[in-house]
């Protein structure tokens, strides 16, 4: 059983040809979470809101909609080694992917009607959909679930807004909230929510749900994606999708060189900021801010302290430049440049010392 087209409503962080959580139909890994969740369900009090902690891309928002169709009453399926599957032409399965089912309100970051795009954070409006769909929904025996995803892209109104309802949860209702960084909600939410941590996949699981996400995938891409994608499937997948593999090869290359070779910078920066190479440009800059941090790291257990604190808040000016850059829509290339330059600066500056 491989995921299918079950026309699903876009979202911001579609990869092309792969199918979103919604639309999903098998969760690799993640047993003891989805152990945890299902026996919870059986006991005599079910907890009304759940936040489900982990990384980008290893399987929260999925793991969410397999459990909001056990809610929903969607029949489960099989598929070897998936922890849960579900059949594609189960109404049940159909109506939540199309966004349709009357018991699940998906919130995420709106359409941008004048860009097109996407708005960057979840917005107080879209929260207080909640309240109408509560109001809307019949109290009946059936289950309300509430999916946001992820909190983290709450801006501070629409966390209030939510925390206001989990204070007095409507009967019957399941809030699934996922959560990359669990340091950006309000400590409020936080106490309200019953925590389910979700691991990093390993690299069976990993090959598993990217083979399934993506048919037809060559192997050797999978193993070539799987030590760079640190037990993200999302990652896997991107890698593969967008010349990862390769630009990641490529960078290495760079990195291990004495001196920086600009022509060859220059010709990156050129391929990579061309329209439509968005996706493979992230996965740039993703690849580098790593390769400080991780150079940061080095320096720490080497004792040089000093160092370490360098890379560090190189790092953080960094990271928050880069943000600033997309948000304003600044000159990607610009941005990369500069990026490479702080690298190489702060290389010339610990030889020469």
């Amino acid at each position: 059983m491989s995921d299918v087209d079950l026309g699903a409503p876009p979202a911001h962080d579609d990869i092309d040809g792969v199918a979103g959580p919604s639309s999903t139909l098998s969760l690799f890994g993640h047993r003891h979470a989805w152990q945890e969740l299902l026996a919870a369900r059986a006991g005599e009090r079910f907890h009304h809101a759940w936040l489900l902690q982990g990384a980008v891309g290893i399987g929260k928002a999925t793991a969410a909609y397999a459990f909001a169709r056990i809610l929903l009453g969607a029949r489960p399926g099989s598929r070897e080694g998936a922890t849960a599957a579900f059949a594609g032409d189960d109404p049940v399965v159909r109506q939540i992917a199309q966004g349709t089912h009357p018991g699940l309100i998906h919130i995420v970051r709106p359409g941008n009607e004048r860009t097109g795009g996407f708005r960057t954070q979840i917005t107080v409006d879209e929260v207080r959909r909640l309240n109408r769909f509560f109001q809307a929904t019949a109290s009946g025996a059936g289950w309300r679930v509430a999916l946001i995803d992820p909190a983290d892209d709450m801006n501070r109104s629409a966390a209030n807004a939510l925390l206001k309802i989990l204070e007095e949860p409507p009967p019957r209702s399941t809030f699934l909230i996922t959560s990359h960084a669990p340091g950006r909600l309000l400590p409020t939410i936080r106490s309200r929510c019953r925590l389910l941590r979700f691991e990093p996949l390993g690299t069976a699981e990993l090959t598993a749900a990217v083979a399934a996400s993506r048919p037809g995938t060559d192997a050797a891409d999978i193993r070539a994606a799987a030590p760079l994608a640190e037990g993200s499937a999302r990652q896997a997948l991107m890698l593969i999708g967008s010349g990862g593999i390769e630009i990641n090869a490529t960078l290495a290359k760079l990195l291990a060189a004495d001196r920086p070779d600009w022509n060859a910078i220059h010709a990156m920066a050129d391929a990579l900021t061309l329209k439509g190479r968005e996706a493979a440009y992230d996965l740039l800059v993703a690849a580098l801010l790593a390769a400080i941090a991780e150079a940061s790291e080095a320096r720490l257990d080497a004792g040089d302290g000093e160092g370490a604190a360098l890379l560090a808040a190189l790092w953080q000016a960094e990271s928050v430049r880069l943000r600033e850059a997309a948000a304003y829509n600044l000159d990607r290339k610009q941005a990369l440049l500069t990026l490479f330059d702080g690298l190489y600066a702060e290389r010339s500056a610990r030889h020469a010392a």
